[in-house]
């Protein structure tokens, strides 16, 4: 395989469809709820992100979908899109890390709580750097960024397009993508409900 290939099926892998799915997630919801025209064209689309995002913004209200609320932090739109992405894999590769190399929090933690924290905000700062600059973080050392930035506006447009067709399978995933389906997966969160739930129930028994 050539050179220019091989880049080229690693961009689509590890950028393109990603940003092809999350794409098609996040107009999905928006042309579902009426946010959006399913006909609308790109520049219509451009200027409706824009009327959002400033709506979201002087409401300061947090969106009920977490990935809409990281799309919005990028300032929506391609950028917003792949910036989101790129966000969510290096949260996740360090979270797996740190999941298989859990000598290196110890190692942190005998320094200091300080130099834990310390190195947390270093870290989350370092990760929205990457994220803001996408296009240069992907490409490895020798690789052409050209390739990766339009292999991820390529898909950018698939998924927005393809979001316009309405599914059920569609709807069932943009269910998927609220705060609440998310706390509800954090231990915490269920002891939470679960203990509100019960006083509710003593509550009504006294009555």
């Amino acid at each position: 395989m050539s050179p220019m290939l091989s880049e080229l099926l690693y961009a689509t892998l590890e950028l393109g469809l990603p940003v092809a799915a999350l794409s098609w997630l996040l107009f999905y919801r928006l042309y579902s709820r009426g946010e959006l025209a399913r006909n609308a064209d790109q520049k219509s689309i451009d200027a409706s992100l824009k009327t959002i995002r400033k709506a979201e913004k002087e409401s300061k209200e947090h969106s009920d979908s977490v990935m809409h609320a990281k799309w919005m932090k990028f300032g929506g739109g391609f950028y917003g899109v792949a910036a989101a992405w790129t966000l969510i894999y290096i949260e996740v590769s360090g979270f797996v890390t740190t999941l298989m190399h859990p000598s290196v929090v110890l190692d942190m933690l005998h320094k200091g709580i300080g130099e834990l924290i310390k190195q947390k905000i270093a870290g989350q700062v370092t990760t929205l750097v990457d994220a803001a600059t996408w296009f240069a973080w992907w490409p490895d050392k020798g690789r052409s960024p050209v390739v990766w930035f339009v292999v991820a506006y390529l898909a950018y447009l698939a998924g927005l397009n393809l979001a316009r067709y309405e599914t059920g399978f569609g709807g069932r995933i943009v269910e998927l993508d609220s705060r609440e389906r998310w706390r509800s997966l954090a231990p915490f969160s269920k002891s939470r409900a679960e203990t509100a739930k019960h006083e509710d129930v003593a509550v009504t028994k006294s009555e």
